[in-house]
């Protein structure tokens, strides 16, 4: 058995993956799979893959793109969601901010630098004609910390998967005032080189596990209540997300990430002469 350590974020797209271990078949591939759940997300995945602490990991695209120009030590083997994340816009919903045009100058809360929430706060930033400073962007490190900073203290904005916020929606914690979607995958695997190099066949035997589990996955009861089960989402909330994402296991194109670079270069948010090619 190779032990191959992977992380991702607690939310049901990667729910592919641990019906996989669950079932047993990453082991029986010869695979000892250590999964590892990172609230944080992944600014804080990839600092772990710097640091050696994993193999690789399932980050949203825009985040992994970041880093890996950023002199991150990994490259993306593979699409994961190929359909585009729907980042909702949310506010405390005891504030006055209800409109898009209300938010020009209110600070971001972010899980970290280089984060996802980080990375579309920057984009959406853009989009209502300003650029956040360092002090417009405050850390809370994951969602729940986003929902206290938002019960406690002055507003904020937080970018985050419409889907899974929608419990603190529900609740009265935050008010949902635009969404966005990025013109690229909503995630992708990526792999350490270092690990890729000297494990290329159980690399691509655990990719080859992994779109077995996604080809197994439809709008069937079964899967809805999986989701329901994994998420916490009610029925229609759960048949609603399952229409909306495509997973897909494969090589992306690189065309597909061009866009975003250039994006990400217009942010100075990686060097001006970044370029995609690095990215596979």
């Amino acid at each position: 058995m190779t032990t191959l350590r992977i992380a991702g974020v607690p939310e049901p797209y990667n729910l592919p993956w641990h019906l996989a271990m669950e079932q047993g078949r990453f082991a029986e591939a010869g695979i000892d799979l250590q999964w590892h759940t990172v609230h944080e997300g992944t600014g804080r995945m990839c600092q772990m893959l710097r640091d050696g602490e994993l193999d690789m990991a399932v980050l949203v695209t825009e985040g992994a793109v970041r880093d890996i120009l950023n002199g991150g030590p990994h490259r993306i083997v593979s699409t994961f969601v190929e359909s585009p994340l729907p980042w909702g816009v949310h506010v405390p919903a005891s504030s006055a901010l209800h409109h898009p045009s209300d938010l020009k100058g209110v600070p971001f809360a972010i899980s970290r630098l280089g984060s996802g929430s980080h990375i579309m706060a920057m984009l959406y930033a853009e989009r209502l004609g300003w650029r956040p400073r360092p002090e417009d962007l405050v850390v809370v490190h994951n969602m729940e910390g986003a929902a206290r900073r938002m019960a406690e203290g002055p507003p904020v904005i937080f970018l985050w998967e419409t889907y899974v916020t929608s419990r603190y929606v529900e609740a009265g914690v935050m008010r949902r005032v635009d969404e966005m979607r990025g013109d690229w995958p909503g995630f992708v695997i990526v792999a350490r080189e270092e690990f890729a190099r000297a494990h290329t066949a159980v690399l691509r035997d655990a990719l080859a596990v992994l779109d077995r589990a996604v080809s197994g996955l439809d709008l069937s009861a079964h899967t809805v209540e999986l989701v329901m089960q994994n998420a916490g989402f009610r029925e229609e909330l759960a048949r609603e997300w399952l229409g909306h994402v495509r997973w897909r296991v494969g090589r992306p194109e690189e065309r597909s990430l061009v866009h975003l670079v250039d994006t990400l270069r217009e942010l100075h948010l990686v060097p001006a002469g970044s370029r995609p090619d690095v990215l596979l």
